[in-house]
C-alpha cells in the first residue's frame, strides 16, 4: 500500500516529535494525559480557560475520575497550574505552566520543521 501524499506531512511531523530523546525531557506524557493538555490549553488560548471542574467534566476524555487523575498527574509534572482568579477562591482555572509552555514550543518547532521549505 502507498501511503497518499497529504499523509507524508503528518508522518514526517510524527517522526520528529517521537524519535528524539528531547521529548523525554518534558516527563512521562501519554496520549491520554497529551488529549486533555490540548483540551485545557486550546481553551485557555482562546481566552475561555477551563475550570477544573470543566476539565474533569469531558466525558468524550473520559470519567471525572479518571480525569482527575490525569489532571494532578498533569500539574504534579509541572505542564499545568489550576489557580484561583479573582476574589473567589473557590474557582480553580486550568492553565498552562512555564514547562507546559516550554512543551508547547517544542511542539511547534517540530512542527515548522515538519514543513516543505518553499526554497
Amino acid at each position: 500500500m502507498t501511503t497518499p501524499p497529504m499523509a507524508e506531512p503528518y508522518l514526517h511531523f510524527l517522526t520528529l516529535t517521537s524519535a528524539h530523546g528531547d521529548f523525554h525531557a518534558h516527563g512521562k506524557f501519554d496520549a491520554n494525559h497529551k488529549a486533555l493538555f490540548e483540551s485545557a490549553v486550546i481553551h485557555w488560548s482562546l481566552g475561555k480557560p477551563l475550570t477544573v471542574l470543566e476539565t474533569i467534566s469531558q466525558a468524550q476524555l473520559g470519567s471525572p475520575a479518571t480525569l482527575h487523575k490525569r489532571l494532578q498527574h498533569l500539574i504534579a509534572q509541572d505542564f499545568v497550574k489550576s489557580e484561583c482568579s479573582g476574589s473567589d477562591k473557590r474557582t480553580k482555572f486550568v492553565s498552562p505552566s512555564h514547562k507546559g509552555m516550554s512543551y508547547m514550543d517544542w511542539v511547534g518547532d517540530k512542527l515548522l520543521k515538519s514543513l516543505p521549505s518553499s526554497e
